[in-house]
């Protein structure tokens, strides 16, 4: 029996799904996506036309399907987040990210295959993944324009993340060292262990004359910053009250020093500020 094979048809069907997969990956991850959509288009297509050399060389549909999802998906994923997101994930972490949302997504495929025609399938899938990185992008663009970053907290090996807004009418830091000092709500401060040190730091405000904040030292901040990222070590976060961020977009207020170029952030306990 001969089966028809139509070349232009696999690629953009297996080059659709292939972005299905580092979408959720990216996604997953946590990585934002303004850097990375070229990467991953460019991963994409690469990892389209390996798995058709693969099954065209190869003869055999399941030489290629595992192969495909052994080693063609985790090397596009890596790929696509980059060097310096890929140095910081292990691949074993990424491997098995890569496994079950392959599965995810091609369970979601047949689904769809089995409502709709293999057209149809193809055109919903591609209108998601268009629909997606122009809709993320604009997000992640407009959260920038409102002064909204994207935080992760690292401490004890332990992560939390959190919307941040950067006001420059946060001034507070600790004397005499001049450290400063960012704002957080309780739900950040659930990685720190019973046995953390907090210290009291005074601070003025409109209304209050005189007052303290619980402030608590974290290994590692990491602010993302259009394409490229702000990691802070040792940095101070005071404890606020829930009632400060109650209905509003952010969970956490970045102390002014953190992009205005003072000294500072070259005073932070110990390592300075890098842009990666």
């Amino acid at each position: 029996m001969i089966y028809a094979f139509y070349l232009d048809i696999f690629l953009l069907r297996t080059f659709i799904t292939n972005c299905l997969i580092l979408i959720f990956v990216i996604y997953m991850l946590k990585i934002p996506l303004i850097g990375t959509v070229v990467r991953l288009i460019a991963s994409a297509v690469g990892a389209s036309v390996c798995e058709c050399v693969l099954l065209l060389l190869a003869g055999s549909y399941a030489f290629y399907k595992w192969t495909s999802v052994l080693v063609v998906v985790p090397l596009a994923a890596r790929l696509a987040i980059g060097r310096k997101a890929g140095r910081k994930i292990p691949f074993l972490r990424l491997f098995a990210l890569c496994m079950f949302v392959t599965v995810l997504t091609g369970g979601i495929v047949t689904a769809l295959d089995s409502f709709f025609s293999s057209d149809a399938t193809v055109m919903i899938c591609f209108g998601f993944v268009i629909s997606y990185i122009v809709l993320k992008c604009f997000c992640e663009r407009s959260n920038e324009s409102r002064r909204l970053y994207r935080v992760t907290l690292l401490k004890d090996g332990k992560r939390a993340c959190a919307t941040a807004l950067y006001d420059t009418g946060n001034l507070l830091k600790k004397q005499p060292q001049q450290i400063p000092v960012h704002i957080g709500g309780s739900a950040l401060f659930d990685i720190v262990g019973e046995d953390a040190s907090f210290f009291d730091v005074p601070y003025k405000s409109l209304g209050n004359d005189g007052g303290s904040i619980k402030v608590c030292e974290f290994d590692e901040m990491t602010v993302m910053k259009g394409n490229g990222k702000l990691i802070l070590h040792n940095v101070l976060v005071g404890r606020a009250s829930d009632s400060l961020f109650e209905g509003n977009a952010y969970d956490m207020i970045l102390n002014e020093a953190v992009f205005s170029n003072k000294t500072g952030m070259e005073n932070t306990l110990g390592k300075q500020a890098a842009h990666k």
